[in-house]
């Protein structure tokens, strides 16, 4: 069961401001027509219908998801933009998706067939998107031969509309100049002079977009983790342009007392406190997706002071040793800024020793989610 804890004082905030600037200047630095907002797995964890009305509000015209439920979802938040499920679904569930003008993408001449099956004795048209294996070797048309053949069911069938052709790049947020260049020759190989032509093509994900945007001519880009200010890449790759966070973690102080060097703090009794000071308890954990063995990791108090996490990071609450008191309300940041210091996920990622795009899928939705500017 998925709730929200709207009576405990921790929260995610989103920045209304740095997601309109994200998404517009790697949409202009693509020199793109069209942005779709990939928001898979719950928007990164950062929560599908805060970040669906962001993205939607700062330009972004359609939407990617992995799976037919986030599409449903999306449907159900009211949203009539074009959406890509850029996964697999069992053909079995088309009818679902024609009815909602939601677009699948399929992988085999096999599913095609399925699909148009189900659909043979109703009215019902699906848009049909069809995947490119250029390198990934994930999902996708490897072979020509077999290419062309999904063209011309999906063409020759009433219930069926050729919506789009697409790849994903493998190596677009590493120096790997080379691969990326294979699979666009790959591309031209398996999509050159075919007999029937989609409405639409895409294949420049953030990585392509933000440093290999020279390379490729594509009107729609399909922007994920840049739209959160996060670059994938750090630190082989150097930004052409600046992203911001969109995502801030805090939590209010919960309980505060003195605590004398010496004395343990935490399970296992492994902790012990090395002088004289405050310990704080804040109401957030490795629960709500901050990283279990973040011990020692450094936070940022509203007061001025930096805090260090204190005793491990516990299921639902954290302690924090300070130097001089801190009264109970008094707000914590764990990701975010507080004047001229900041703890970023980057920083996070790195003291954890996880990957950014893993920690950044983390936040569970118990943790409210807020609009700021």
């Amino acid at each position: 069961m998925n709730y929200v804890a709207l009576h405990r004082h921790a929260q995610v905030s989103l920045s209304r401001s740095a997601v309109a600037h994200n998404l517009e200047v790697i949409k202009d630095h693509a020199h793109a027509q069209q942005v779709m907002a990939v928001l898979k797995a719950n928007a990164f964890s950062h929560g599908l219908p805060e970040m669906a009305m962001l993205s939607s509000q700062s330009g972004a015209n359609r939407f990617g998801v992995a799976m037919l439920d986030e599409a449903l979802t999306l449907r159900d938040l009211g949203y009539q933009q074009p959406i890509d499920v850029l996964g697999l679904t069992d053909p079995q569930f088309v009818r679902l998706a024609a009815q909602r003008d939601i677009t699948l993408a399929f992988s085999s001449l096999a599913t095609i067939q399925q699909a148009a099956k189900v659909l043979a004795d109703t009215s019902l048209h699906l848009k049909v998107s069809l995947p490119v294996d250029t390198g990934l070797n994930r999902i996708g048309f490897k072979e020509r031969d077999q290419l062309v053949l999904a063209i011309q069911e999906v063409v020759d069938s009433k219930q069926l509309e050729f919506q789009s052709l697409w790849t994903h790049f493998a190596t677009a947020d590493t120096p790997n100049e080379t691969y990326v260049d294979f699979q666009i020759s790959e591309w031209q190989r398996l999509t050159q002079n075919l007999p029937s032509q989609p409405k639409e093509q895409h294949f420049a994900n953030t990585g392509i977009a933000t440093w290999y945007a020279d390379k490729v001519d594509t009107d729609i880009i399909r922007l994920g983790v840049g739209l959160f200010g996060i670059d994938s890449s750090e630190p082989t790759m150097p930004m052409p342009f600046e992203l911001e966070p969109v995502l801030e973690l805090t939590a209010e102080v919960i309980f505060s007392k003195p605590i004398k060097a010496g004395e343990a703090v935490g399970y296992g009794a492994d902790y012990r406190v090395s002088r004289d000071g405050w310990l704080l308890t804040i109401p957030i954990g490795h629960s709500d997706g901050y990283p279990f063995n973040a011990d020692g990791m450094r936070v940022l108090i509203a007061d001025g002071q930096v805090g260090h996490i204190a005793g491990g990071v516990a299921m639902d609450q954290t302690m924090i040793f300070v130097d001089k008191p801190v009264n109970v309300g008094v707000q914590v940041t764990l990701i975010g800024k507080v004047g001229v210091q900041s703890v970023s996920l980057s920083d996070l990622a790195q003291y954890s020793d996880a990957s950014i795009v893993a920690l950044m899928n983390n936040f569970a939705p118990r943790l409210q989610r807020i609009i700021v500017p």
